[in-house]
Formats: C-alpha cells, structure tokens, sequence
C-alpha cells in the first residue's frame, strides 16, 4: 500500500485549502455587503480588457522567464534556451499559487535542472541569486507607491508626511539589502549576527546554509556584470511593470481605473503583504490587502474586490494551469540532454 502523506504535506494541504476558502468567503461577504453594485459592475464590465491583462500576463511570464536564463547563463549553466526557459516558467507560476519565501521554486528548479546533469550547487546558487534580486526589486515598489501618492497630491497634510516618512525608511531598508548583495564584507557580518540570533533562539546552527547563500551572492556579483546584469536588471523590471499593467486592465475591465498613485500602492501593498504573510503564495492575503488599500484611497469596495480576484485569476491560476503542460514535458524526458555531452562544472552545452 502508498504510504500517506506525512505532517508536513498534510500542513501544506491545510493551508492552501485555508487559503482558498479565505478568497471565498471574500467573496461571500462582498456579495452579501453589496450585491446590487456587484452586479452593477459585472453587468458594465467589458471583459475585453480582460485579454490585454492576459497578454501583459504573458510578457511578464516572459521577462522573468529570460531573466532566470540570463542568471543561469552567468552561473556557467548551459542548458538549451528553450529548457531553461521552461523551468523558469513554471517555477514563477507555481511560486505565484503555492510558494512560502519562494521555497516551492527552487525545490522545483532544483528537481528540474538536476535532472540535467547540473550539480545541486550551481542550480541552487543561480536560482538563490535571482529570487534575491527579484524581491529586492519588489520591495522596491512599496516606497515608490507612497512616494507617488505624496508626490501626485492623492494625499495631503498629516497623512502626507507619515507616507513620506515611511518611504523614506523603506528606502533605507532596500538600500541595505541592496548593499547586502554588492559588500562582501557587510553581508558576512550581518550573517554572522542572524547565525548567532537564530542559535539563541532554536539552538540550532544554520552556519552550512549562510555560507552557501554567500557563495551564491559572491558568484552571481562577480559573474552578472556590465550587460548581463543590465539584461536581467531590465527584463525584472518589465516582469513588475506587466504585472502593475495587468492589474490596471483587470479594473479596466470591471468599469473604471484609479490614478497610477493609488494603483501602485495598491497592488505594492497586496504583493507585499502577501508575499510577507504566512500562507502560500498570499492567497487570501493579498486579494483583502489590495482591496483594502484601494477602498481606503476612494476606490469603490465592491470593485476592488472583484479586481484584485480577476487579478489572481490572471496574473496566477492561468498560468499555472498553463504550466502543468511544460511540467509534463520537463518531467517525461530530458529535454535533449541525450543530444548534448555533459561538460564538467558547467552543466551542458547549449546556446541561446
């Protein structure tokens, strides 16, 4: 007989199903508070737009998809441009559905790209690099939203100089792990103090662990420089524009659209918080943040709701269901890993 899944899958399994009954019981209550603007809006909406947020979705899949290759490529792996590409694909879509701290990725990654050869080192060195600079990135839009907000006059007086002050703060906290990436030395000693902090309190050494996320920032500093850096710093920065622009044609949509101000704040505050919250992927979290936020900035509760739903839909659950046939065929074979000979430390030849 299959043994059961063990504490850890069945966990997982709660979690998510906690998470997907959270969205519905949004919904739920959405539709109980104010069911004749509900279907107001839905009676409005033009779905149209609804395709121009699935392009976007699509570019963005994309951007992230050839900055994974770009990192890979400077990490000395390889593989064939379409493999790669695939991996990437579908790690990002299953780290937008069931991901915590982007766990669920680089295990996939790993599984993936080990499959090719390539040693667990330089896979997990390579992805590492790219999650850090991809939250870094992200964490960016947080400030700058409220910036917007102060600088675009959508607030004023004591609620303006609160946002500017938080910006302010959030900036200096990027910076730091900004820094954190590009100073050797400043990253050693800030690992050494979470080492010790996290002896304290678990009396357990994660030494092995910050010294191989280390290496990886040390490797992937010293390789991505001058264009490659520049290609991959651009294609994230287009990932995050489609997917601000994504959300903008899920309001389209339903009828209307806040001021670029309010929807930057708006969807920094539901990634962050959802990306920050305990539950995977931020299911739940991040629909009640954004809707949260863009009610509390003048946008109509009802359609902030169904917009930050339409929005995961979109952004995730297509693509993810789009991703099952690329698993299928990363998982089935090698992907022409019989057709390219195995080069020593550097996974297998193959080009762009």
């Amino acid at each position: 007989m299959r043994a059961g899944p063990g504490p850890a899958r069945k966990r997982q399994q709660r979690i998510v199903t906690f998470s997907v009954l959270l969205m519905v019981l949004l919904s739920v209550l959405l539709i109980i508070l104010d069911w004749k603007e509900v279907k107001q809006i839905v009676h409005k909406a033009n779905f149209q737009f609804t395709l121009v947020a699935l392009f976007f979705t699509l570019v963005s899949y994309i951007c992230l998809s050839f900055s994974y290759v770009v990192v890979n490529r400077a990490f000395g792996i390889q593989l064939k441009l379409r493999t790669l590409l695939a991996v990437g694909f579908v790690s990002s879509a299953l780290n937008n559905i069931l991901a915590f701290m982007g766990a669920a990725g680089h295990s996939l990654r790993l599984v993936l790209v080990k499959r090719e050869g390539i040693s667990t080192a330089e896979i997990l060195a390579a992805s590492l690099f790219h999650s850090y600079i991809n939250n870094i990135m992200m964490f960016f839009l947080l400030p700058i939203s409220l910036l917007w907000l102060v600088l675009g006059r959508l607030v004023s007086g004591g609620a303006a100089v609160s946002l500017a002050f938080t910006a302010g703060v959030l900036f200096f906290f990027v910076g730091i792990a900004t820094a954190i990436v590009f100073i050797s030395r400043l990253r050693a000693a800030i690992s050494r103090i979470i080492g010790a902090l996290w002896y304290l309190v678990t009396r357990r050494r994660i030494g092995a662990l910050l010294d191989e996320f280390d290496t990886a920032m040390k490797e992937g500093v010293v390789a991505l420089r001058g264009r490659q850096f520049t290609l991959a710093f651009l294609l994230m920065v287009g990932d995050w524009v489609c997917a601000v622009v994504t959300l903008w044609f899920c309001f389209a949509a339903l009828g209307g659209t806040p001021a670029w101000g309010i929807m930057l704040a708006g969807f920094g505050f539901g990634i962050s918080a959802g990306n920050v919250s305990m539950i995977p992927g931020g299911l739940g979290i991040q629909e009640a943040s954004m809707a949260g936020v863009f009610a509390g900035l003048g946008t109509s509760f009802a359609q902030a709701v169904l917009a930050a739903i339409l929005f995961r839909v979109v952004y995730d659950f297509i693509p993810f269901f789009v991703s099952l046939a690329f698993y299928r065929r990363l998982i089935r074979g090698r992907n022409g890993a019989e057709e390219m000979p195995e080069k020593e430390g550097k996974g297998r030849e193959g080009g762009y």
